[in-house]
């Protein structure tokens, strides 16, 4: 009954159903939600098509470019989840106290230093606040919404430019510094409204790791998950949407963060 009554009023917020394609949500504006008192807020993410993946892309692994249908939407994370809202569930006793910040300040900045079970752990926490199912984007979900309804490189087009997001020569500075972290939403979002989908921290999905597209991710439990988005830490082309990486799911790093994905219907 609450799941029924949540995904009411978030339609009700919405003024309707959620309109199909990447390109009249654009047109439109982004949709957020706010799934809960206290919630990260989100962008519900339109139903549609794209093409995962780059046949001419940084590595191997992003091969072969396959199609993806998306029939559902969903709402995902404006932002990666940050401190502030991971503290939530530290105090809500769901969360494990995360207190190494790397020096960089906690608040707004992406939580760090998380398992790939830590962060599910978060998102069934959320999930059982809003009334909704909460998880871990898939990787095929992750890259559609960062690529936003676009074909170039990055979402903002087929060149880096200089301060489109937080890498190792995003900024325009000496490459070999190292800067850390920034607070989430200090750098313009992508066409759908999802900040730092390019850079800042890497982000757990769901998906187990496969050594390409042509390869189904396997079931269950498995040793390494894909994580998405590149980092602070890496050059610009791990940043575009199609690269793609490994961790051990059970190892965590000031580099990996997360953001969460609600199902709608």
């Amino acid at each position: 009954m609450l799941k029924t009554l949540m995904i009411f009023y978030i339609l009700l917020v919405l003024g309707g159903a959620v309109p199909p394609g990447g390109s009249s949500a654009a047109a439109e504006g982004m949709r957020t939600i706010s799934p809960c008192p206290g919630c990260p807020t989100m962008v519900v993410v339109p139903t549609g098509q794209f093409v995962m993946g780059d046949d001419n892309g940084f590595s191997e692994n992003e091969r072969p470019a396959t199609g993806v249908d998306m029939p559902r939407s969903f709402a995902l994370g404006r932002t990666e989840v940050t401190f502030d809202d991971w503290n939530r569930c530290v105090e809500a006793q769901a969360c494990r106290a995360v207190t190494n910040d790397h020096g960089w300040g906690k608040g707004r900045r992406p939580v760090i230093n998380i398992t790939w079970d830590d962060a599910r752990r978060y998102a069934e926490w959320l999930g059982r606040r809003a009334g909704l199912t909460c998880r871990l984007p898939t990787e095929a979900e992750w890259e559609y919404a960062a690529r936003a309804g676009t074909t170039t490189a990055y979402p903002w087009g087929a060149e880096l430019g200089t301060g489109n997001a937080n890498c190792r020569n995003c900024l325009g500075g000496d490459p070999h510094e190292i800067y850390g972290s920034r607070p989430a939403a200090s750098f313009p979002p992508n066409p759908w409204g999802l900040h730092d989908m390019a850079g800042n921290v890497w982000e757990w999905t769901a998906d187990c790791w496969t050594p390409n597209h042509a390869a189904r991710p396997e079931g269950g439990a498995c040793t390494d998950r894909v994580i998405k988005g590149g980092s602070w830490y890496y050059f610009a082309p791990m940043s575009r949407p199609a690269a793609r990486a490994r961790n051990g799911a059970t190892v965590w790093s000031y580099n990996i963060g997360f953001r969460v994905l609600c199902e709608l219907r």
